[in-house]
């Protein structure tokens, strides 16, 4: 099994900056972190490969293990509570815009 590869970057109140180029448990190494260097303000997480940003984490956060299942698991909750919000009718969404009749401006409506 491949394990997922972070770069995590440190801020402290002095506004010194550390980085750590080659992570693989997230919760391990905040607490790592949070031993050795107890004054940190937050981390940025980035995948290693891509280098793109992945999340800010504060002392004090619940940090999974691995973050692609913490993210994946993010979004499944976000796509429930849009699609929740949404009323389909028959299959299509039952929305539409009208003239506003009251005054010269053109309004929207939805039923």
């Amino acid at each position: 099994m491949i394990k997922k590869m972070y770069a995590c970057f440190a801020f402290f109140p002095n506004g010194e900056v550390k980085k750590w180029k080659y992570v693989t448990n997230l919760k391990s190494f905040e607490q790592f972190l949070s031993k050795t260097h107890p004054s940190w303000k937050y981390m940025n997480v980035y995948e290693k490969s891509t280098k793109q940003y992945l999340k800010r984490f504060y002392p004090g956060n619940i940090i999974p293990k691995i973050l692609v299942l913490f993210l994946f698991a993010l979004s499944l909750y976000a796509m429930k509570n849009t699609f929740s919000k949404t009323t389909f009718v028959y299959g299509f969404n039952n929305t539409t815009t009208i003239r506003n009749a009251f005054n010269e401006e053109k309004g929207v409506l939805c039923l």
